[in-house]
């Protein structure tokens, strides 16, 4: 069985450019051992927003997604709005869980591999389209 992703928490940091992405701006503690100090890390996530909920500012918690769209670099889903910025969570559209995530994206591979059986049986090849 695999282990639970991990979960990060971080900040909305461009929201509404994308179609269905954001940018998440999370933060860590580094310590350099030369230097004998701690200082503050930022690394940028592209993050999975299915259906346009978050806004910039808002502070949320984002996990790796078990699936990965190819050809992107958004390897992040959004689990859950920790402090939203201006409109209240209530008036958004709601935010995915993980599994209902999950599930959408297997339901959405399976029609694919369906539609893939489909013009086998018909003797097309796979890249070939019908002629109109």
């Amino acid at each position: 069985m695999p282990s639970p992703p991990q979960i990060l928490t971080g900040t909305v940091i461009s929201a509404g450019r994308m179609t269905k992405a954001v940018k998440v701006r999370t933060t860590k503690q580094v310590y350099n051992s030369f230097l004998r100090k701690h200082y503050t890390v930022h690394q940028t996530h592209h993050v999975s927003d299915p259906h346009s909920s978050l806004r910039t500012g808002d502070v949320v918690r984002i996990a790796a997604a078990r699936w990965r769209s190819p050809g992107t670099s958004i390897r992040h889903v959004v689990t859950e709005i920790v402090a939203p910025w201006g409109e209240p969570v209530e008036e958004r559209p709601p935010v995915p869980s993980l599994k209902e995530t999950e599930e959408n994206e297997r339901m959405k591979r399976n029609a694919k591999i369906g539609r893939r059986a489909e013009r086998r049986r018909e003797g097309r090849k796979d890249g070939d389209r019908e002629r109109l």
